[in-house]
């Protein structure tokens, strides 16, 4: 076997410090603009302090705790343990520094998302904005009237017990709209929730984010299609580039690691994320991009060094007590991006894939994480980069 001993499924990178550092930048930058609107609001309560002692605090009861102190609509992705027990105590420290704290127990991320602060998986956080304004793209033609039906701000209830594909019905029937691939969204049970005014579209994006699905409308509006999300998230942008401008957007490109770009020099097509696009712009008008923009981007940039890290620079801190084990590291599997196979020995109704685990660690990497978690069961397991092959001792 490869590695040392298992942890818990409080993922955090060494690059979450760095994150950290965007968030406090952010939490300054609205403090000193000033910003309106939504978004702009909620970045705003980013930057108020706070103080809290949490033992032990189920991540559901801390995060309601948070929002209703710092007014703050929260969204927990699904694939986010809401039951992982935490442990945190800041003194007068921005609320934006809790959430990095809270993400770096959790292996998670926050972004700002229309007026909500979402917390799930690093690489959604990344992809979020991209998501919606790729979702947004078949309407651009659409007379007003299909365009208000799908991008006029709503504010949105969920009942408790609420089953997401019934609130996507709900959101494309307001629409009047019907769903296409809805059997791509599996049965599921929800707390409930009550968000600021948010465009229906902007919610099913949101919805279908946290099952790793994606949303397109059709043009007339009438049809929204649900499908798995097509990676790498970007979109395309052509810009028309001035000669004695070359030169500074072509360097504002190159910067852009994940950037392609294609087409003639004077007019050449991008594809970004939306928050790099942001920047190009910036570049080409020789102008900020505003202190919303600025921040939420940052934000962004904050969760991809998150998402981008290497798994062997993962160290995870985490208590686990009497949780199935492959509950357990199916959720590890699907955070991580991991690629779990059993041995034959170990056939899918065997015992030992279903005993009860418990496990404390404390930043240990990927190896000992595993090593934690199988150890209890007479397991163990090789890894091979993101594929791991449990077998027993």
């Amino acid at each position: 076997m490869m590695g040392q001993r298992c942890n818990n499924l409080r993922m955090a990178s060494r690059r979450l410090p760095r994150a950290l550092s965007y968030w406090l930048f952010v939490a300054g930058l609205l403090v000193a603009h000033g910003a309106l609107g939504a978004e702009s609001q909620s970045l705003q309560q980013l930057a108020k302090p706070i103080s809290i002692t949490w033992q032990q605090v189920p991540l559901h009861t801390a995060l309601q705790r948070l929002g209703d102190a710092q007014s703050l609509a929260i969204w927990c992705d699904r694939r986010i343990d809401p039951g992982a027990l935490i442990t945190l105590t800041a003194v007068d420290r921005p609320t934006a520094e809790v959430f990095a704290s809270l993400g770096e127990q959790l292996g998670a991320a926050a972004v700002p998302f229309v007026g909500v602060i979402y917390f799930g998986p690093p690489q959604t956080c990344v992809e979020l904005a991209t998501l919606a304004a790729l979702a947004r793209q078949p309407l651009s033609g659409a007379p007003a009237t299909v365009r208000a039906r799908w991008l006029k701000p709503q504010p949105w209830t969920c009942d408790r017990l609420s089953e997401p594909r019934e609130l996507l019905r709900q959101l494309a029937s307001a629409a009047h709209a019907n769903i296409r691939g809805e059997q791509l969204v599996p049965h599921d049970l929800w707390p409930a929730r009550k968000l600021p005014a948010m465009a229906p579209l902007d919610c099913a994006v949101l919805l279908l984010a946290g099952f790793d699905l994606a949303c397109e409308p059709s043009n007339d509006g009438e049809i929204l299609e649900i499908k798995p999300i097509d990676r790498p998230v970007a979109i395309a942008q052509e810009y028309r580039v001035p000669s004695s401008q070359s030169a500074a957007f072509d360097a504002a490109v190159a910067a852009l690691p994940e950037a392609t770009s294609s087409g003639d020099g004077s007019r050449p097509t991008i594809v970004a994320r939306v928050e790099d696009h942001q920047r190009l712009r910036a570049a080409l008008s020789g102008r900020s991009t505003g202190a919303v923009a600025a921040a939420a981007a940052a934000l962004r940039s904050g969760a991809a060094n998150v998402a981008g890290s290497e798994l062997e620079d993962r160290r995870f801190t985490l208590t686990i007590e009497n949780k199935p084990l492959t509950a357990v590291l199916n959720q590890l599997a699907t955070q991580l991006d991991l690629q779990l196979e059993w041995d034959a020995a170990i056939p899918a109704t065997a015992a030992d894939r279903n005993v009860l685990v418990s496990c404390k660690v404390a930043k240990a990497d990927l190896d000992g994480l595993l090593e934690a978690l199988l150890e209890p069961a007479g397991l163990t397991c090789e890894r091979q980069q993101s594929r791991v092959l449990i077998r027993k001792r």
